[in-house]
């Protein structure tokens, strides 16, 4: 199959843009997008690093998809718009194919396949240190295949799941330039037949893949709770080592990419920056040279990104905001029956979709008398008890207990307490803070319960 060329007309190229306002609220919502909410400020950061790349010998593209509709549902291209060799950003391609078969029944998670001494290659990955034959769980593998690019796994899952197939995928989801021609450390055919990928496809996958276009909310939540605890930390990693990001490098010869999700509350962006080093052929003077650049872009994308969640970090949240969040975060806002409503949230509630989904998820329970109460200010026992739920049914665990006499001190109510000492254990609270938690929460506790959530590690 020969690679194809999108039109440009498919795409929103942004190369000089000027400054914009600073944002002003953490929650956004599709009807407050206005220009001035565009992605220029972002652009404007980005160019000074474009055009010095360009004069160092280094192509190089970025794209980015607004996630969360606060800056207007916005994509923006910057740089190159030719084809990129993907290295192991094509597995996006793979991991996507598998979930949708495990979708539609035709797969499982669970199911083994017989992994022999014939499967396994080099590079990264450690199933090339394990001995076999053995019989692995497609989970494992597709599971390694993220957070460590493995390639032994990759290849195991291609034949697993088809070339074909996967290809299928991308020219259903009109991705014309992504394209997989061969497995992992195997000889393309001919060069059209070569993988390939540009930032335009790498960047529409990943909106549909958090958009759950084509995927379950089980299976597009899995996916980015894998690249949410990537091990191959050499770029957005690096530069932003305590940040909600879920990603996936790559890397081969001479080029260097990384591709994934900034995942700031009520900010999400799909981000995808793909590199490559003319000046040199040698893999580790590129990864020398490129490197810094994927993690000073990424440094000034999430820069202006924060710029107004932490200017309005001490304002408080309501109820209704909070679960809208964790909803959108969750991918749960399009999957609402709104059938299913408190009584005092009416239909045309700006939230009213979102908290359909969390009730019907488990997370929200309401006051107990058929009412959610959504304009009242959250307290932080309310919001660890929604987080550590949404935790709960991110992550497939048991459900929490309610009752831990242990964290049942301070102002901690025994309502929540097992909720409030769960969430010490994942870190989405401070002791500090779990000692007041009748207290009304504020968005920067919210960011923090949120982005808990994914247990996201570097």
């Amino acid at each position: 199959m020969t690679r194809r060329r999108k039109p440009v007309l498919r795409r929103t190229l942004m190369t000089t843009i000027a400054a914009t306002a600073l944002l002003t609220s953490l929650l956004p919502a599709a009807s407050d997008a206005s220009p001035d909410k565009g992605l220029s400020a972002i652009a404007s950061a980005l160019n000074p690093i474009l055009q010095q790349a360009e004069k160092d010998g280094i192509r190089m593209s970025v794209g980015i998809r607004d996630l969360s509709g606060y800056y207007g549902h916005e994509t923006l291209l910057l740089g190159s718009q030719e084809p990129y060799m993907p290295a192991s950003t094509i597995k996006l391609a793979v991991v996507s194919a598998l979930m949708l078969q495990v979708d539609r029944g035709e797969l499982s998670l669970a199911d083994q396949v017989r992994v022999t001494p014939e499967d396994v290659v080099g590079g990264s990955g450690s199933l090339q240190t394990e001995s076999f034959p053995q019989d692995l769980t497609l989970e494992r593998l597709a599971r390694l295949m993220i957070t460590q690019s493995d390639n032994t796994a990759t290849n195991v899952l291609i034949d697993k799941v088809g070339m074909d197939n996967v290809q299928q995928l991308m020219d259903q989801l009109d991705l014309r330039t992504m394209h997989l021609g061969r497995k992992m450390f195997a000889t393309a055919p001919s060069p059209a037949q070569d993988n390939y990928i540009d930032a335009a496809d790498l960047t529409e996958l990943l909106g549909q893949i958090y958009q759950g276009s084509f995927l379950s909310v089980s299976s597009r939540n899995q996916i980015i709770a894998w690249m949410a605890r990537q091990e191959v930390n050499t770029k957005f990693g690096a530069a932003l080592t305590d940040a909600p990001i879920a990603h996936k490098t790559g890397e081969n010869a001479n080029v260097t990419h990384d591709a994934g999700y900034f995942l700031v509350p009520g900010h999400e962006l799909a981000v995808s920056v793909l590199l490559q080093v003319t000046t040199t052929q040698d893999f580790d003077e590129a990864q020398r040279i490129g490197n810094p650049i994927v993690q000073k872009a990424a440094r000034a994308i999430y820069s202006e990104l924060v710029k107004d969640q932490e200017a309005s970090a001490g304002s408080p949240l309501t109820r209704a905001e909070f679960t809208s969040l964790v909803a959108r975060e969750l991918g749960l806002a399009s999957a609402a029956d709104q059938s299913s409503q408190f009584h005092d949230i009416s239909d045309d509630s700006p939230f009213a979709g979102e908290i359909a989904a969390a009730r019907q998820a488990g997370l929200v329970r309401g006051t107990g008398d058929g009412r959610f109460d959504g304009t009242a200010v959250i307290t932080r026992a309310e919001m660890a008890a929604i987080a550590v739920r949404a935790y709960v049914f991110l992550h497939r665990e048991a459900s929490v207990s309610e009752e831990a006499p242990e964290a049942n001190e301070g102002t901690v109510p025994s309502w929540a307490a097992g909720y409030v000492s769960r969430a010490l254990q994942l870190g989405m609270m401070e002791p500090a803070a779990a000692r007041r938690t009748d207290q009304p929460a504020n968005r920067q506790d919210g960011s923090r319960f949120i982005t808990g959530m994914w247990n996201f590690t570097r």
